[in-house]
């Protein structure tokens, strides 16, 4: 979710990488939400990898069982684990 406007952030491809994006940047453009970082999959993988998966790497099933949601700011991210424990990690 976009810690600037509230929606969600959206998986898409650009020029060949797997990119998240504010759902208002891509539909309304950056005039209306230019606070909001376009994130490499890479490295979305690799912060919840360190920070939530007990052996160090990204696992989509230890995620969607251990984090509520993540926000996205302008220069870091704050991952809300189900038990209300939050996690602030820079960019």
């Amino acid at each position: 979710m976009c810690g600037d406007c509230g929606m969600p952030y959206r998986r898409r491809r650009e020029r060949g990488k797997v990119v998240w994006r504010c759902a208002t940047r891509v539909e309304k453009g950056k005039q209306f939400c230019s606070n909001s970082p376009t994130l490499d999959e890479g490295l979305v993988q690799d912060i919840l990898g360190k920070d939530v998966c007990k052996n160090g790497i990204y696992d989509e099933s230890v995620i969607r069982d251990e984090v509520d949601k993540i926000k996205v700011f302008d220069t870091f991210i704050l991952i809300i684990k189900n038990n209300g424990y939050q996690e602030k990690r820079l960019f």
